[in-house]
């Protein structure tokens, strides 16, 4: 497979040094692992996620407690939801960088320091996150992406394959960026096959389809320019 005729598909992705293997360099272990991803899928089916509260409730319910670590944490992840950021760090970072900052608190500030892009901050809180927590699932997809972003791609799989293995909820934006993940590593089926489940999980999300629709052009590019997309591939946080 030509890289020149491709690298337009990746963009930001770092697929280049592993097409030349995409169609042969599969994980050996790839259907040993599609067991825990199933379990993601078969739990998604039975759980109820619980209605959000609106960010005017949770202000005066912070302001009111302003010492609770609950409260703060709930505040925050409303305020990220609303894209204010340097606000919802100001909230938490009290409690994330405390003596005894639990799994939540540092989970949620590695997030919020995703959405600043700040991507070794991410890492080094998601890590506390894990540490205090080895089933926080969202801390250790903030963890992959964190890992995804700086480049450590293997390192990143290993962190998406964890959160997945102990997801609660709809599990499809993790499926997508370890769909992504495995491409950029180029292992195209397996990318593909995940997209695919994820699609069933989720139908109709833009995001799948057209990662979908990238990563299956790259995979069917062989000696032959592929259709370029409009945009790149998407990494989605939850």
């Amino acid at each position: 497979m030509s890289i020149k005729k491709t690298t337009s598909l990746i963009l930001t992705l770092a697929l280049c040094s592993a097409l030349t293997a995409c169609q042969t360099a599969q994980s050996t272990d790839a259907q040993l692992r599609t067991s825990s991803m199933d379990g993601a899928i078969e739990r998604a089916a039975n759980y109820t996620r619980k209605p959000s509260k609106s960010l005017s409730y949770l202000e005066r319910t912070y302001k009111k407690q302003p010492d609770s670590e609950l409260a703060a944490v709930d505040y925050a992840v409303g305020l990220r939801e609303n894209s204010k950021y340097e606000l919802a760090a100001t909230i938490l970072e009290p409690f994330a960088k405390g003596k005894n900052a639990s799994s939540l608190a540092t989970s949620e500030y590695a997030a919020i320091q995703l959405a600043q892009g700040n991507y070794e901050a991410a890492e080094k809180y998601a890590q506390k996150a894990v540490i205090a927590d080895e089933t926080n699932f969202k801390a250790y997809h903030r963890l992959g992406i964190a890992l995804d972003t700086q480049g450590m791609h293997q390192e990143a799989e290993r962190a998406y394959r964890k959160g997945i293995e102990l997801w609660q909820g709809d599990p499809t934006t993790i499926m997508n960026n370890l769909a992504l993940n495995l491409a950029s590593q180029g292992y195209l089926n397996e990318s593909i096959e995940i997209l695919r489940k994820a699609q069933d999980v989720s139908p109709g999300r833009v995001e799948i389809e057209r990662n979908l629709r990238i990563i299956t052009a790259l995979q069917q590019a062989d000696g032959t320019p592929a259709p370029k997309p409009g945009k790149k591939p998407i990494t989605t946080t939850d």
